[in-house]
């Protein structure tokens, strides 16, 4: 029993890290200059890293409130990020066979049939991101409300986190099959991996305090 109290333990912390981590890696493949080859492992690694703070999240969660929603929390969280990878390989593929086929096109017909092509199998690549969504949503909203009711986390960390996630969801809905970007709407996207760099961040904090205690 205390062997399991231990491992754990080492899940919730890791989960916590890989938390912080992740949020960080989300925002360097998304805005930072970096070389092709670092890019794409960033950005391939993000969304595994995101499971695994998932983890770490549910273990402690259900130790003090062992809900259903915590449940689909943790399934649709898991499901999310195994469809945020998938979308990203398939965005970086594309991108560079496109590439490939524009280096050796022989005419300027042949690169904007090229390029045309490129734009309706990139649109496989944008529906993946708001199936995406909304599994990545439904799973921050759940994880918001038990993390309100945590008694180691102040309730609004998740109550801010669920609203965050339920004004993306909808801003997607309304924009389908488009994004809300470029449908002229907010994007929360970005305030959404903020907040839970925060309460990362929050967890991280806890389990060290928790550590010190023992």
């Amino acid at each position: 029993m205390k062997q399991e109290k231990s491992t754990i333990h080492q899940i919730e912390k890791i989960g916590a890290i890989s938390g912080i981590v992740s949020v960080f890696f989300y925002f360097g493949a998304a805005v930072l200059p970096l070389p092709l080859t670092l890019g794409q492992l960033i950005g391939f690694a993000f969304p595994l890293l995101w499971i695994i703070s998932y983890m770490g999240l549910y273990h402690f969660l259900k130790k003090t409130h062992h809900t259903p929603t915590l449940e689909i929390a943790y399934i649709f969280g898991i499901i999310g990020g195994a469809l945020a990878c998938t979308l990203i390989v398939v965005q970086q593929a594309n991108i560079m066979w496109n590439q490939e086929a524009l280096a050796l096109a022989p005419s300027e017909d042949t690169k904007a049939l090229l390029k045309a092509t490129f734009k309706g199998a990139n649109r496989v690549q944008a529906g993946l991101d708001v199936a995406f969504d909304i599994f990545i949503t439904i799973s921050l909203f759940f994880f918001g409300l038990n993390i309100a009711k945590s008694p180691k986390f102040p309730a609004f960390l998740g109550y801010i986190c669920s609203l965050i996630a339920a004004t993306l969801l909808i801003l997607n809905m309304i924009t389908f099959p488009n994004s809300p970007a470029s449908s002229g709407l907010f994007d929360v996207g970005p305030f959404m991996g903020i907040w839970m760099l925060v309460i990362y961040i929050w967890f991280t904090v806890v389990l060290f305090k928790k550590k010190n205690s023992l």
